[in-house]
């Protein structure tokens, strides 16, 4: 009987996707920009990478091979906006960064191979 128990977590614990894919396909854009103001989408897929806004508009997500790359909470790392709502309201993909509104008129940046996050004004 232990044999199986353990034999059934195991299997359990392999079949559960844990930190792979936590999106929704049908939201991803192949475009370089998203604008929460003209679409419902939610991510952009560019070189087999997806940056994902997550459910909290706060957060950005990549994942490579539906596995998390990295992930960045852009409102706990930039400061609430002194306009506007505590949320991402664009998203733009250039060559080594992606371009973040915040808020009305706060921007951000966030390097696509780290994650690393800043502040632009």
């Amino acid at each position: 009987m232990k044999q199986f128990l353990k034999l059934s977590m195991l299997t359990f614990i392999v079949a559960q996707p844990g930190i792979g894919q936590k999106y929704n396909d049908a939201l991803i854009s192949k475009n370089s920009e998203i604008n929460f103001a003209k679409t419902q989408k939610r991510g952009i897929k560019k070189d087999n990478i997806i940056y994902y806004v997550e459910n909290d508009l706060q957060t950005i997500s990549a994942y490579k091979r539906s596995k998390l790359k990295w992930q960045t909470n852009v409102i706990s790392v930039c400061g609430k906006p002194k306009k506007g709502e505590p949320e991402i309201r664009y998203v733009g993909y250039n060559a080594n960064k992606l371009l973040i509104v915040i808020g009305k008129h706060n921007f951000a940046e966030i390097d696509i191979n780290s994650g690393e996050t800043k502040f632009v004004g």
